[in-house]
């Protein structure tokens, strides 16, 4: 379920002439960071607005945005600590808005108590998973994308689940989709977080081993 670093750098192949073309229309990679994040406030307002269909797939275009910035950036060499620290935290803050308009959202629709923790213990549980990354890069552990691969739930597989739990809510299927796929982002999160943080360890024990 997870996704490999050789499969990120395919698809990424594949959005490159998209990012390009992007570049010559004048846009930067930063300026790709704040459309995607802004294209992802939207969605998140239509979502709580219980606009589900239109709200999902907006959602998801603002995510896929994401590739476009730091493909832009490497295809045309303006790559920078700076655009990739923005990267990180508008697509961190836009992942907790879209949370926030789904519960928005449930609320509206008279969802009881419970599906509306669960979906606040998935946005924790979500940023969980980040944290343990970039938490792991900073001391020195699997840095760069080292820890991007591990686990079940990583950004692009949560952004998929929560995208596809709200347009089928629009569709016919009811509130239940998205309360289901919150779970199921919930169980997987924990469980990613859980996998990251055994794998850090069995690297310090390996790293220990081999100073001795």
């Amino acid at each position: 379920m997870t996704i490999s670093n050789e499969s990120r750098s395919v698809i990424k192949k594949v959005f490159e002439p998209i990012a390009l073309a992007m570049g010559r229309a004048g846009l930067t990679p930063n300026g790709l960071t704040l459309i995607g994040f802004a294209i992802t406030v939207i969605g998140s307002i239509l979502v709580g607005l219980q606009l589900w269909v239109v709200g999902g797939i907006v959602v998801f275009v603002g995510g896929v945005f994401d590739m476009f910035d730091g493909t832009l950036a490497r295809a045309t060499g303006k790559a920078s600590t700076l655009g990739a620290f923005l990267d990180s935290n508008f697509d961190k803050a836009g992942e907790i808005i879209v949370f926030l308009g789904v519960i928005a959202g449930m609320q509206a629709a008279g969802a009881t108590d419970v599906p509306v923790l669960v979906g606040a213990a998935a946005l924790g549980a979500s940023i969980m998973v980040s944290y343990a990354r970039a938490k792991s890069d900073g001391l020195g552990y699997s840095s760069g994308m080292g820890l991007a691969a591990v686990g079940l739930m990583p950004r692009e597989i949560r952004l998929v689940l929560i995208s596809l739990g709200i347009v089928l809510t629009g569709t016919g299927i009811g509130i239940g989709a998205i309360e289901f796929a919150l779970g199921v982002i919930l169980v997987g999160a924990v469980i990613t977080v859980i996998q990251r943080i055994l794998f850090v360890y069995r690297q310090d024990q390996q790293q220990s081993t081999q100073t001795k």
